[in-house]
């Protein structure tokens, strides 16, 4: 008979198994049972602490949430995809007064060459044409674009190539011909571009870098 305890019956064996001949002699209805060990006792799990929004289980952050970085990168080829603008100022253009009959009426009355974004430049932003700490002209910016060839705003027996490149395409044929002055700060010379804010009243202010 197998036990499930070590047992010492009254003939003082002492074993996991009933192997006391005495015992085992005895009629079945007299042979001691030895104990059932008691079950052993569960562990208590441990509960989870509950938050502030009541529940146990610890609330997940969702992923955070950032807009998306605009480009700034140039087309270097027209099968590049040009940047959009996404500023929120106007820009001014700095060109010699002796050539401003052919940037607002010249056959390249519709594109100004760059070489770096205009990152503050707003969407259908105004780009005017500044002499000195004058804005002589503007006109009405689409898009950034590129062409194969980017001519000089000049007459036409000095005019040349300047290669291809990166370009402000406008509005040609809108030009508003103006006289504004932006007085000593449209005479300061800053690195990049000199952005402008225009205001419903058609006031055109610097804008502070």
């Amino acid at each position: 008979m197998k036990v499930e305890a070590d047992y010492i019956c009254e003939h003082g064996m002492p074993q996991p198994w009933a192997t006391c001949n005495e015992c085992m002699f005895l009629p079945l209805e007299q042979q001691p049972v030895p104990p059932k060990p008691e079950p052993a006792s569960k562990p208590v799990a441990k509960t989870a602490k509950k938050t502030s929004n009541g529940s146990g289980a610890k609330k997940r952050s969702g992923p955070r949430s950032s807009k998306p970085r605009m480009s700034t990168a140039l087309p270097k080829s027209d099968l590049d995809a040009a940047p959009d603008l996404f500023g929120d100022k106007d820009l001014a253009y700095e060109v010699p007064a002796s050539s401003l009959q052919y940037y607002v009426q010249g056959p390249e009355s519709d594109w100004l060459p760059i070489s770096s974004m205009p990152v503050e430049l707003r969407e259908r932003g105004w780009i005017y044409l500044k002499s000195d700490q004058w804005l002589v002209a503007r006109v009405r910016v689409k898009k950034i674009g590129y062409r194969e060839h980017r001519w000089t705003h000049e007459s036409p027996e000095a005019t040349s190539d300047v290669g291809p490149g990166p370009t402000l395409e406008l509005d040609g044929g809108n030009w508003e011909l103006l006289r504004k002055d932006l007085g000593p700060e449209g005479d300061i010379e800053v690195p990049g571009y000199v952005y402008l804010i225009t205001d419903p009243d058609d006031n055109v202010t610097v804008s502070a870098p």
